[in-house]
């Protein structure tokens, strides 16, 4: 496994394909926060969230030969440095599993209204183990590669059939009935889904260029946060924030109303196409890191073992979480606001890096 490396150009496509992730997740939450700002609110957040990745970027650059689970005992010792790695796992495991719920519960809702959540969770997992377990981040690396520009097109082509909608006057006035405090707010739930880059600290062990590979990282979450940003502008600009603020997938629901000439219509299947893909490597990237990690936590020597056990793990969470709805969404930000945000993603990578440097500094003299 320590051979496989993935290209800078892979690194960011997998990003920028975990990063599309964000309308679905929080959109109308921001909308309901920021109003008709709420654009704005996804780029102070992608803002925050390029600073969050930067920071598991030096983290990662101070020891890029090692994971997660290798570096944090070189920086803690082995007890502590076990005892850190639980909190990334757990997020990672629970993601995962709020993830997988909500993509079974949107596909139900468009597609499959007969058809069991638990099935279609199912199918989902099975397709995403058989990636993660034959090939590794090499096997996501190339499936982002090729699946992160068609969710791309198909994100620009909307926002050109898109057009004849606008009716900018919905997004006035700007920042007036807002304020600060407001779009800082909003700003808090798309960071949860564009500063969730932690995952760098288990792949940049598999870069071919682990500076280069980092900064592509970043990139990939700044693209990721003007699209959020321009897609909702467009959202707004078609329903308002009143209506756009009580739908669960307001992107969705605009692309219901493009119609050119009256000969391309009814595209929103291809929103359908973007939210699989973007579930499918999220999922995938998600899974390989919590089973790496798991296997280094239990020192073993086969790391696909892990999959085993925490892919039924994910899928019996997902199984036991409540149908997706407003109110859920609300509670699961609340969560990531206090637990993912100020712990894994700001908090222990601060605190390791800072640690890092520390004894970096005493080794060299």
């Amino acid at each position: 496994m320590n051979t496989i490396k993935i290209s800078n150009n892979q690194v960011f496509w997998i990003t920028l394909s975990v990063m599309s992730m964000t309308l679905f997740s929080t959109q109308s939450l921001v909308i309901q926060t920021s109003k008709q700002d709420a654009w704005m609110s996804f780029l102070i957040g992608g803002a925050i969230a390029c600073g969050i990745t930067l920071l598991s970027r030096a983290l990662s650059l101070l020891y890029p030969e090692q994971t997660l689970g290798e570096f944090s005992r070189t920086i803690l010792g082995r007890f502590l440095g076990k005892v850190v790695v639980v909190p990334f796992l757990v997020a990672w495991i629970l993601i995962s599993s709020t993830l997988l719920r909500r993509f079974s519960d949107f596909f139900q809702m468009i597609l499959f209204d007969r058809t069991p959540t638990s099935v279609l969770m199912l199918l989902m997992m099975a397709i995403v183990v058989m990636l993660v377990s034959t090939g590794g981040i090499e096997s996501i690396g190339r499936c982002s590669q090729l699946l992160g520009p068609l969710i791309l097109a198909i994100i620009v082509a909307v926002a050109c059939l898109s057009y004849n909608n606008f009716e900018f006057e919905q997004i006035l006035p700007v920042f007036t009935d807002s304020g600060v405090e407001a779009l800082l707010r909003g700003s808090l739930a798309p960071v949860t889904v564009l500063g969730d880059t932690v995952f760098l600290l288990m792949v940049t062990k598999f870069m071919e260029n682990p500076r280069q590979g980092t900064k592509s990282a970043v990139l990939g979450v700044a693209v990721g946060s003007v699209i959020s940003s321009m897609l909702t502008l467009m959202t707004l600009s078609i329903f308002g924030s009143g209506l756009s603020s009580k739908m669960l997938f307001p992107t969705f629901e605009m692309m219901r109303f493009v119609s050119l000439m009256e000969f391309i219509q009814n595209i929103e299947i291809f929103s359908s196409v973007v939210w699989f893909f973007s579930v499918f490597i999220k999922l995938s990237l998600y899974l390989f890191a919590a089973s790496y990690g798991m296997s280094q936590w239990l020192g073993l020597k086969r790391w696909t073992l892990s999959i085993w056990a925490i892919a039924p793990m994910v899928y019996l969470i997902a199984w036991k979480l409540p149908q997706e709805s407003l109110s859920d969404a609300q509670n699961q930000l609340e969560l990531g606001i206090h637990y993912l945000i100020p712990i894994v993603l700001i908090g222990l990578p601060l605190m390791l890096w800072t640690i890092g440097i520390m004894r970096k500094r005493q080794s060299s003299l």
